[in-house]
């Protein structure tokens, strides 16, 4: 799925002025290592190390050494600017902007960009894109994700949000939070699903097999629920709505493929369903049918529902299918009347 994690707004704002308070978890540490953990990757340990030495971070007003250990309670207040290492450049990119006002922007996202600039994406990403349009961006949260308070996967198209002030971002982090947010994908999958509508209420966790993936687990998982809709059925496919009440990464991915109904086109899970889905195009090719385009996982984010932060009323934005989805839709409902 999307992934759809709404990170937490760091204790430093536009300016880079940090205001901390140390938690009962952090009391005992080190203060170079609680700060080194809390605004990773925006500033280096090194980098916070220094500035401790040189009191330019203080705990409740005092010069003490990056290896002073706190305790609860204590305030931690600090200059620490904005390293421009980890500022995304902007970058002229085509994106469809469904809205935007003063407070927030609400962008279609394309199949295939991924969010922000990280390990193996450090350019192309929805964030370059964003600040050439928007420059007014780069003082918004985070410094290496500005504006993004949710996320959806690289494969995954469709309606995101991005805030345009931090007041925004607090307002919408929150509603992300509180699971205030309304999401709804769409999603085709392989065979055909007996309920016509159903939850799933399990647990993810890492693969215990393949790290780098999500699983259904027994023991130590994060709370996940969806809720799914059946809109067609056909023939060897069928057409879903999906609702995740938490926003666990690959969620929606991992529950329909956990009931045995794995998105068509995912890389990653169902993948002895994926040969399925590979033959059947290729005999559509040999009986020279026509053949889908889809070359991704099946999976749009189609609608968001939230309360505007200015307004506090709630507004709702919908991306229409991307056509490599709508083109599949076409050639499943082709072979299921015959033709």
């Amino acid at each position: 799925m999307t992934e759809d994690v709404s990170p937490s707004l760091p204790p430093v704002n536009a300016e880079g002025l940090l205001s901390w308070t140390i938690t009962a978890e952090e009391g005992g540490s080190r203060i170079d290592r609680v700060l080194g953990r809390l605004l990773a990757p925006d500033y280096s340990r090194s980098y916070l190390s220094a500035l401790i030495s040189e009191g330019a971070i203080t705990l409740d007003e005092r010069v003490v050494k990056p290896n002073f250990r706190v305790t609860e309670g204590v305030q931690v207040r600090g200059d620490l600017g904005r390293p421009a290492s980890s500022m995304p450049a902007p970058e002229a990119m085509e994106l469809e902007i469904l809205h935007d006002d003063e407070a927030v922007i609400v962008v279609n996202k394309p199949v295939g960009v991924v969010i922000h600039p990280g390990t193996g994406s450090l350019s192309g990403t929805l964030v370059n894109g964003l600040l050439d349009r928007y420059p007014e961006l780069a003082v918004v949260g985070r410094a290496d994700r500005p504006g993004i308070v949710h996320r959806l996967d690289r494969e995954t198209s469709g309606v995101m949000v991005v805030a345009r002030t931090n007041e925004s971002a607090r307002s919408l982090v929150n509603q992300f939070k509180s699971k205030l947010v309304k999401k709804e994908y769409t999603a085709i999958v392989w065979g055909e699903m007996p309920f016509d509508s159903d939850w799933i209420d399990q647990p993810l966790g890492q693969h215990p097999r393949r790290p780098k993936i999500r699983a259904v687990v027994r023991e130590g998982g994060q709370a996940a629920s969806t809720f799914y809709e059946v809109k067609r059925r056909l023939g060897v496919a069928s057409l879903v709505s999906a609702y995740p009440r938490t926003g666990r990464t690959h969620q929606i991915r991992v529950h329909l493929d956990h009931v045995g109904y794995p998105i068509v086109g995912d890389p990653q899970y169902g993948q002895n369903t994926q040969v399925q889905w590979r033959r059947w195009c290729e005999k559509l090719a040999q009986a020279e049918r026509r053949v889908p385009l889809l070359s991704r996982c099946a999976l749009h984010a189609r609608s968001l529902s939230f309360q505007h932060p200015l307004t506090e009323q709630e507004v709702n934005f919908q991306a229409p299918m991307p056509a490599d989805m709508a083109d599949l839709l076409e050639v499943l409902e082709a072979e299921a009347a015959g033709r």
